[in-house]
């Protein structure tokens, strides 16, 4: 197992703060109304975007949930070229009657083949 230094550490969570802080702002939310949604005090907030507080890992989903984005946009984890699988099944979801009937029929498709091949 690798060893993450402190100074990487740091640099990890102002990168992990700026984000959140980056896509509040993009939400036009206010750090006092985000503070009230996630359930901290308005200070706590601050000192958390700004990276000199660590932002406890329980507080994370929520926090990322209160700003409609996935723990992994937050962390910085790149996603696959099609996106997270919640960002899927608001595609999904967006689709005609007809359109999810497709997907849902091409998947069945490709599973049945898969199913076969494994034989």
């Amino acid at each position: 197992m690798t060893k993450i230094g402190q100074s990487d550490q740091k640099r990890q969570r102002i990168a992990i703060a700026g984000r959140l802080r980056d896509y509040r702002i993009n939400a036009e939310i206010s750090g006092l109304d985000m503070a009230n949604r996630i359930g901290i005090p308005n200070y706590a907030l601050s000192r958390m975007e700004a990276g000199q507080q660590t932002i406890p890992a329980e507080l994370l989903p929520t926090w990322c949930k209160a700003l409609g984005i996935s723990t992994s946009e937050a962390l910085g984890i790149q996603e696959d070229e099609w996106g997270s699988l919640a960002e899927l099944v608001k595609r999904f979801k967006k689709l005609s009657s007809r359109g999810r009937e497709l997907v849902l029929g091409h998947i069945k498709l490709v599973a049945e083949m898969e199913r076969k091949r494994k034989k």
